[in-house]
């Protein structure tokens, strides 16, 4: 299946064609679009169960902090039925930097705003002391916003986060996907040592990641706002990895951060409203489903969970909200 490119970071109005005729198992217990929280865009909806959804008892999970360290131990299955067992640990004074690391505070762009306000009444001051015209004024009050504006996107953009139109704020997945890859390689040598000795190619070990974080991951929402700290509803990679668990934006950062260590991998985010997932650069088998982004096509992978779905197959809710009036928004990640 596939859909037509749509115009880059705009949402389009989609056609669906099928490259083959079947249909998409998995029905869809809970879907969960949540609206703006304090001007933030977030994205939270589940795969569903169904007839894909992983057999019960080839998953575990083991979540521990013992002697001042984080680690995360899971056994899972492929797709091609190897089972599979990874395992993640993080000294916890390095846990609570990175997790501090993300997300943004009220008081800082508060603290933003004292400086603007303090930096125009300064202006003003100066302006009135030297005799300057209004017009002079205009020009060292727009020169003081336009700085206001740049320390707030610089701010915005250490924590994670970009503004957008409207004073609206959305989680920079591009920009945590890049930040990410080279700090949780640890565990993507893991999958590599993996697909060395099973001879896996590039198929394998994106089926190997993504079973990871559809089956292995727990599915849950992060809260928008927590200890005073809005997140954007999402558990920055290695945090949800070492936690266990996370809702579809967070598994999508934490898949693409893993893949993103192997040098030919070439991935999208595809944003919808209320949900995200990704496609991987790679030609489409028969029956895939594929976006298209500058003349290339990209096999779509649903992370969320807990349906068991291997490349190219996504569940039936996300098919329709991808052929919705409101489109969708490709962003590049590599």
């Amino acid at each position: 299946m596939s859909w037509r490119r749509p115009p880059s970071a705009a949402y389009a109005v989609l056609s669906i064609a099928f490259a083959a005729a079947f249909r998409l198992a998995g029905e869809w217990n809970e879907i969960l679009a949540i609206p703006p929280v304090d001007g933030q865009i977030l994205a939270a909806q589940s795969s569903g169960d169904g007839p894909e959804a992983s057999p019960a008892g080839r998953v575990t999970q083991r979540i521990r902090k013992d002697g001042g360290a984080h680690s995360a131990e899971y056994g899972f299955v492929n797709f091609n039925q190897d089972r599979i067992s990874v395992s993640y640990e993080l000294d916890d004074h390095d846990f609570r930097k990175y997790a501090g690391s993300f997300g943004y505070r009220t008081e800082d762009l508060d603290d933003l705003k004292k400086w603007r306000d303090n930096a125009r009444q300064k202006v003003f001051q100066l302006a009135v002391k030297a005799g300057e015209s209004q017009a002079q004024l205009d020009v060292a009050v727009k020169t003081v916003d336009k700085e206001y504006d740049q320390k707030l996107r610089d701010y915005m953009s250490s924590k994670g986060f970009r503004m957008e139109k409207g004073g609206v704020v959305r989680v920079d997945m591009p920009e945590v996907v890049r930040r990410n890859g080279p700090l949780i390689k640890a565990l993507a040598l893991a999958f590599d040592r993996l697909a060395a000795q099973r001879k896996y190619r590039s198929t394998d070990i994106i089926g190997a990641a993504l079973s990871f974080v559809q089956t292995a991951m727990h599915y849950r929402l992060p809260d928008p706002v927590y200890k005073g700290k809005h997140t954007g509803g999402l558990l920055p990679p290695i945090t949800a990895v070492l936690l266990g668990w996370g809702d579809c934006d967070t598994k999508t950062a934490v898949l693409a951060s893993l893949l993103s260590n192997w040098a030919q991998m070439r991935m999208v985010g595809i944003s919808v409203p209320g949900h995200y997932l990704m496609a991987v650069l790679q030609i489409p088998d028969k029956g895939d489903m594929f976006v298209e982004h500058q003349g290339l096509q990209y096999v779509l992978v649903e992370p969320a969970g807990p349906a068991w779905l291997p490349p190219g197959r996504v569940a039936d809710e996300t098919v329709a909200q991808l052929n919705a009036r409101e489109g969708y928004r490709i962003e590049p990640f590599f």
